[in-house]
């Protein structure tokens, strides 16, 4: 497996040739002096750019027509001398100029366009793969690592599927026995031709080395693409939280990414908002959170970076970058060769896993409902895909639009008789045709409910949700009986669904006092939400709907929850083991987030004051008896207890991320 450092920049250097005097600045020194300043070991350097220049000598592609002299071989030897690895960046989705210079190379879409060609977007004149631009793009690639056997790998971008409908597609596709009239047709080619760049763009770059590291890069990890994910030697996982993902995102691509067999680094961005935004900045307290909660998932840290065109690097940007990698470089002694201490895993309801799914995606609305629900309770856990072993977990939950395959409903069987737990919603427990459950959660499937929104109840079973009064939720339920199973939430109706014959006050009916079938019902070994739970708390952020799944946990788990703590639920907590250390390492995480304005009609959300948290009270369920428990990296013992498999012990204050060890 390939290792990565720690402590890394991705310099974007994507340079328009309207620019004169491009590497006019560029200093050896002074481009080393912000590395050093920025605690920095790593950075990714552009052969070439989305626009299409090459900032190098090239046979094969175009050197900027502004750039005097090999920029690249130039940041690579002041990278050399002090020790800093320096990946090549190539741009292999777009190039500005190969597309105006051979047009038939762009995708074409199914409306007949390439492009707007008066629209200022940004670059949207997106590459085919089924074309001679493979070819050219090799030879490019080829060119880089003869230029520099030794170098440090090649990062691959804007990478993805595209639904072609150019000639030579439709030819090729007709050829190869798919329609290109169907959907499923197109996007199955689409795959074809992605794996097909796959193959020869790694062949490519490890032409002269075959460990060569690789990266083909898009935004997002696709959960359960698990063809596409070997072509890489490493996984990087880009989340500008200000840029749109937010600061839930990395979390969950974390957790899926440590089930892999990579390394793996986090990428995050010096930008108030995204990439390209010259002058833009964050805050150094941002950056020490973002930095931290990598360390804390078990990711490397990466921070994106744009080079200005005259060459210069920007000293400000690298103050605040070293203020969050000081702390990486003293901390990165309990973070390195870590595997997750977890007994819940959140099983991915993503359809159609094997295809590749990049372009800057979330996560599925269901997925990131769990997720934050587990994450604000402070329930370490897991995303496995669908090709996952369930074996070694207690209990793991089903989304609630989870599919129950044959197969699935086999390993669900399975996972049950060893005597797992399991928590679904939705639709996940039904057969394929949902006209009845394929796992018996207790209760019989009676139908669909045409009532919409309805009510939550809390009963007896839930006696920590301090509302008793019947809680909207919007989207539907399914119509159960209880059979062996207790109920665990009732439900209510509304008087009526609205419509411009039917409607009551602003938004929707209230409760009809009428009984009507459970909200959710708990066995021994499963609970059952009638509701699409998660994906509503995702869509509406209910804290009540988290206090119903809190409930099942607690009652599956016969309270023996993996971690208890009075951190608030915007703090978090994760748990690595390093087993060759003999240690646990507990992780502490906190800053509040803000919104402050839009872009690209998201909210920014920003982290600006990190505000320190004052006795922080943790209770861990380990395998292993803990011996002692100390702060790291600055030392200090801590007082601790242990009772029936658990440690417990306070942290007097923190800020922002602490790490706790514990030894065995």
């Amino acid at each position: 497996m390939y290792h990565l450092r720690y402590r890394q920049v991705h310099l974007d250097f994507h340079t328009s040739g309207l620019i004169p005097g491009i590497g006019s600045k560029f200093n050896k020194r002074q481009f080393q002096e912000a590395l050093k300043v920025g605690h920095v070991n790593s950075i990714t350097l552009f052969s070439k750019c989305h626009h299409g220049y090459s900032y190098h000598p090239t046979k094969v592609g175009q050197m900027h027509p502004h750039l005097k002299f090999d920029l690249l071989a130039r940041q690579i030897d002041a990278c050399r001398e002090i020790n800093v690895r320096c990946p090549i960046y190539i741009s292999a989705g777009l190039d500005e100029l190969a597309a105006f210079a051979n047009p038939t190379w762009v995708v074409k879409k199914k409306d007949g366009t390439t492009y707007k060609p008066l629209e200022v977007e940004w670059f949207v004149r997106i590459l085919r793969f089924n074309s001679p631009y493979l070819d050219y793009l090799c030879a490019q690639t080829e060119e880089v690592v003869q230029r520099w056997p030794d170098n440090d790998g090649i990062f691959f971008d804007i990478i993805g599927t595209h639904r072609d409908y150019s000639d030579d597609a439709l030819k090729e596709m007709k050829q190869r026995g798919y329609n290109p009239e169907n959907d499923d047709d197109v996007a199955s080619y689409s795959e074809e031709v992605l794996f097909r760049y796959f193959k020869a763009s790694t062949a490519a770059a490890q032409s002269v080395r075959k460990d060569n590291p690789v990266f083909h890069n898009s935004g997002h990890i696709s959960v359960g693409a698990r063809k596409a994910l070997s072509h890489n030697t490493h996984l990087e996982l880009e989340s500008l939280p200000t840029g749109g993902w937010g600061y839930d995102h990395f979390p969950l691509s974390a957790r899926y990414a440590i089930t892999q067999k990579f390394d793996f680094l986090g990428m995050t961005g010096k930008f108030h908002n995204t990439w390209g935004e010259f002058g833009g900045f964050k805050r150094p307290e941002a950056l020490r959170y973002e930095c931290g909660a990598m360390i804390a998932y078990g990711a490397k840290c990466s921070i994106g970076d744009q080079l200005h065109p005259n060459g210069e690097m920007n000293i400000d940007t690298y103050r605040i970058m070293g203020e969050a990698y000081a702390e990486v470089e003293r901390k990165e002694p309990w973070c390195d060769y870590v595997k997750p201490v977890v007994k819940i895993a959140l099983v991915s309801c993503e359809q159609n896993q094997h295809r590749w799914r990049g372009g800057h995606a979330q996560s599925v609305v269901a997925d990131e409902g769990v997720g934050r629900m587990l994450l604000e309770l402070h329930q370490p856990f897991v995303v496995l895909d669908e090709h996952a072993d369930w074996k070694g977990f207690d209990l793991v939950v089903l989304p609630d639009t989870f599919v129950m395959t044959p197969a699935f409903t086999e390993r669900t069987k399975a996972f049950l008789a060893a005597g797992g737990r399991i928590i679904a919603a939705g639709s996940a427990l039904l057969n394929e045709t949902q006209t009845g459950f394929a796992i018996d959660p207790g209760a019989k499937l009676l139908g669909r409910s045409t009532n919409d929104p309805d009510y939550l109840v809390a009963t007896k079973l839930t006696p920590a949700i301090e509302v008793k009064s019947a809680i909207v939720i919007l989207g539907g339920a399914y119509e159960i009986k209880p059979t062996t199973a207790k109920v665990l939430a009732e439900r209510r109706a509304s008087y009526f669904n609205r419509t411009w014959e039917h409607y009551c006050s602003h938004q929707h009916a209230p409760d009809a006092p009428e009984t009507v079938s459970p909200a959710a019902v708990i066995g021994k070994q499963i609970a059952y939400f009638a509701h699409n739970l998660f994906s509503a708390y995702r869509t509406y952020g209910q804290p009540l709907y988290r206090d119903f799944f809190a409930a099942a946990l607690n009652r599956l788990l016969d309270g023996k929850l993996p971690v208890k703590t009075n951190l608030p639920t915007t703090a978090r907590i994760n748990v690595m083991e390093q087993k060759k250390e003999k240690r646990y390492v507990a992780h502490l995480l906190y800053a509040p987030t803000s919104t402050r304005g839009k872009f690209n009609g998201n909210p920014v959300e920003i982290i600006e004051d990190l505000i320190p948290l004052r006795d922080s009270e943790v209770t861990l369920r380990l395998p292993r008896k803990v011996k002692g428990v100390q702060l790291v990296p600055d030392g200090g013992e801590l007082p601790f207890t242990t009772k029936d498999g658990t440690v417990t012990f306070n942290v007097p204050e923190f800020t922002a991320h602490q790490m706790v060890e514990l030894k065995y």
